[in-house]
């Protein structure tokens, strides 16, 4: 295997990054997940240091001054961000570091790696966004609201990323990643 390829996966909130990501690195001994930086509280279902790394805001800011942070945006609310130093550990280990991260995050990782591979995930449908937004169980009824009305300029985003697939098949979608990144 030649050098590590840094590969980005943006989408709305619902459309199935984690998931499709997930089944990625479980079918591909090449791919690793950069585990990125979040401010907010854990959902039930993620386990801290694997899902994120969940900190304080005051942890996450100092981070970001100190330059260890290679983006960092304001989501829904809450702080993102993604470690430099789990990026470039990955990358020179020679595996493809996979970074799931949103739209405003990839696109100031893309100017600074315009090495990076940016792959945009869509939904089938808009209403099949909100069902797998809502069938989650883990948002309030106000943040799945803030995620729709988001969801609209992320979708309109999608044109800006050179590659684009929709989600109608975990299965599919994630040997279609794969196949984007030659052995």
């Amino acid at each position: 295997m030649s050098g590590g390829r840094l590969v980005i996966v943006s989408g709305p909130s619902g459309v199935g990054k984690d998931t499709v990501i997930r089944r990625w690195l479980e079918t591909d001994p090449r791919t690793e997940r950069v585990v990125t930086c979040t401010t907010r509280p854990p959902r039930p279902s993620e386990v801290p240091g694997v899902s994120y790394r969940f900190l304080s805001r005051d942890e996450f800011l100092a981070m970001a001054e100190r330059g260890e942070l290679l983006e960092h945006k304001i989501v829904h609310g809450n702080l993102y961000g993604t470690p430099l130093d789990g990026v470039e550990e990955i990358l020179r280990r020679g595996k493809i570091a996979v970074l799931s991260i949103d739209v405003q995050g990839a696109a100031e990782v893309r100017a600074k790696r315009p090495d990076a591979l940016a792959v945009f995930l869509l939904p089938p449908t808009r209403e099949e966004l909100e069902r797998r937004l809502r069938s989650r169980g883990e948002d309030s009824e106000e943040q799945i609201r803030l995620r729709l009305r988001n969801a609209e300029d992320e979708l309109a985003a999608a044109a800006s990323y050179p590659v684009r697939i929709v989600n109608d098949d975990v299965d599919r979608c994630a040997d279609e990643l794969r196949r984007l990144v030659p052995e």
